[in-house]
């Protein structure tokens, strides 16, 4: 549950950060910011995740004590990869690449790349040594500090490069906050291993490049609608494409922070059959996690558009997020189901090249179908390539399992889903949004819920009696 708050809570604060911040900035402006977002995004991805990633698979409080090099490497490799990344804008600029921002905000994208990096890298260093409290705290001020003071300063400016700066600023205190939490002592540049380096290089760097395509699809799909269609259509998109991501990215963090570590240390004590049948397992959670969320948005859509959005993206947000949705949900299934396959087996090259599958998939379909559909061209392409890698992962990963995922539970999942779906269709525009939303949620929540508990799908809800029950006792 420690671990779950911050959760909850960083999604809710991405919905508002994008939703505010859009309302203050406004599409033209929102566009440039949103390109300037998926740069710090896609810099802090092939810049420094591999490090991150390596930190995952490598770093525990057993290393902590018995091979101390390990982390004095993971810090070193970090500082130089960030000095490399301070070198971006000056090359931008050298080569003369237009990329769709000024040089400040470039250069504000890269610090804040940087710092995002360094956010992300001390919550894996919290999770690997079971920390649950410090990352919760790490997440939670980081959280504070970006709602406070990005949506203070595109409310005083109306400018997207003093938000950009802004989100630096939350990462920047976030980790300074939990830094001395985590410090393995002062930091040693003699007990770096270039052995354990070029190990962190061989082991992260081709999941990555993976994750740094799926990074630059978005950005690539808002730079070439900013070109062909304007800053506004531009805004348009990222502001669904934003949301969208940052939710369904938590819902696969969540399980794959819930999941991973327990497949880990299954595979380190019971060996890797046993670690392979608990991903099976893992699978009907990713899949009971992000199937009612993507129907559920999906539902609610009409509602929350009139609801929350902001006046200058209404008609334009509901239309791109419904055919974003599959992608997002796909990319969340793969990365919380089936990607965990690849990490544990360190075929990570896998992962890169159906990354450049999606890429090359959704260049293709910006133009063949660009003629007749255009600025819609944008979503539907993203989505399509990401269901793509997804259902290629799904083929690749399930015949190397020793079991397949649970069926009955599946298909309850998928009953659930459905009971959910008839429930809330016939609800959308019979009643006020302010009563509509509210009501759609709790009673899909509460559908939904009800078929997965009652049906005690992966024994959650026998899980559920059991600490009730335990509570009372304690009372």
């Amino acid at each position: 549950m420690t671990l779950l708050v911050p959760f909850m809570v960083n999604a809710g604060v991405n919905f508002a950060l994008g939703l505010l911040i859009a309302a203050f900035l406004g599409p033209a402006a929102f566009g440039l910011y949103a390109i300037a977002a998926a740069t710090v995004v896609l810099l802090a991805t092939a810049g420094l995740d591999w490090i991150k990633l390596a930190a995952v698979r490598f770093y525990s409080a057993r290393t902590r004590e018995a091979e101390p090099e390990i982390r004095a490497t993971l810090d070193l490799v970090f500082i130089g990869a960030a000095l490399l990344l301070c070198l971006v804008p000056a090359i931008v600029a050298a080569a003369g690449w237009r990329i769709g921002l000024p040089p400040a905000l470039l250069a504000a994208a890269v610090a804040a790349g940087i710092g995002t990096g360094w956010f992300e890298y001390y919550g894996v260093l919290a999770r690997a040594l079971f920390l649950d409290r410090v990352y919760a705290r790490l997440v939670l001020l980081r959280c504070a500090v970006a709602l406070a003071v990005m949506v203070g300063l595109a409310w005083a400016t109306r400018e997207p490069l003093p938000v950009v700066l802004g989100g630096l600023a939350a990462s920047l205190v976030a980790v300074l906050s939990v830094r001395a939490a985590l410090s393995d002592g002062p930091l040693r540049p003699a007990t770096f291993r270039r052995d354990w380096a070029g190990e962190i290089l061989r082991y992260g760097l081709p999941l990555v490049a993976g994750n740094a395509v799926y990074s630059l699809i978005p950005l690539l799909n808002r730079t070439w609608l900013a070109e062909t269609h304007g800053l506004a259509e531009a805004g348009y998109f990222s502001l669904a494409s934003d949301i969208g991501l940052k939710l369904f990215g938590t819902l696969a963090t969540t399980v794959e922070i819930l999941a991973l570590r327990h497949v880990l240390r299954l595979d380190e004590i019971s060996g890797r059959a046993a670690a392979l049948a608990q991903i099976g397992r893992n699978i009907v959670l990713a899949l009971a996690v992000v199937l009612p969320a993507a129907v559920g948005l999906w539902l609610v859509l009409p509602a929350f558009e009139k609801l929350v959005v902001p006046m200058a993206f209404r008609g334009h947000f509901a239309a791109d997020m419904a055919l974003l949705l599959p992608g997002f949900a796909a990319l969340a299934a793969f990365q919380a189901a089936l990607a965990p396959v690849f990490l544990l087996d360190k075929r990570t090259l896998a992962t890169t090249l159906m990354a450049l599958l999606a890429l090359a998939l959704n260049l293709l379909l910006l133009v063949l179908l660009a003629p007749g559909h255009g600025a819609g061209t944008a979503p539907v392409a993203q989505s399509a390539a990401l269901v793509a890698v997804m259902l290629l992962g799904a083929a690749l990963v399930l015949p190397r399992l020793p079991e397949a995922p649970p069926l009955r539970d599946t298909a309850i999942v998928l009953l659930a889903t459905l009971a959910m779906a008839a429930l809330l269709w016939p609800l959308q525009g019979r009643f006020a949004p302010a009563i509509e939303l509210p009501l759609q949620i709790l009673l899909g929540a509460g559908i939904y819920l009800g078929f997965v508990l009652g049906c005690d799908v992966g024994g959650w809800g026998r899980l559920l009696l059991a600490r009730l029950r335990s509570r009372r006792r304690l009372r």
